[in-house]
């Protein structure tokens, strides 16, 4: 039977599964870049196009895996609250908050990298409005924390 700790467990693979993609990306990268722009869409493999590509993969991607890393380790910790049924506490709040900034830092970079290549654009777009849809979350969490500790002095 499907249940609460069941989708949380999930949940929890999932992010180990995403940092692992990640860190094949952030090893493999490069090499991807260079292969997607030979191979699908034609690019002469020598070409300086290609390198300008490399670079700017590079440029944007690295700081943003750093970013990452920093979103999947709070939303792991995050998730093991749930799990333990512990949600309404300041570490939570303050882990929304930390994954906001690392949503807002890496639309901050991606638009940097949109200036030269135009689906960057999107992702920047993307990455702020998670960023913004957080804060939000954060916002109602940080108050649902005020509200029990306030009926916790209640009763």
């Amino acid at each position: 039977m499907w249940n609460r700790k069941h989708s949380v467990t999930l949940s929890i693979i999932i992010c180990f599964i995403i940092a692992a993609v990640i860190t094949i990306f952030v090893v493999m990268g490069p090499w991807l870049v260079e292969l997607w722009f030979a191979r699908y869409r034609g690019w002469s493999e020598d070409s300086k196009a290609i390198k300008d590509m490399v670079v700017l993969f590079s440029a944007c991607f690295y700081p943003s895996a750093v970013f990452g890393y920093i979103t999947l380790y709070s939303l792991i910790h995050l998730l093991f609250d749930i799990y333990r049924n512990e949600i309404f506490i300041d570490a939570n709040v303050l882990r929304l908050k930390v994954i906001s900034w690392c949503c807002f830092a890496v639309a901050v970079i991606t638009f940097a990298g949109g200036l030269f290549y135009a689906p960057f654009l999107f992702i920047s777009v993307a990455a702020g409005f998670i960023g913004l849809m957080l804060r939000i979350i954060k916002n109602v969490m940080q108050n649902a924390v005020a509200l029990r500790e306030e009926s916790d002095l209640t009763i």
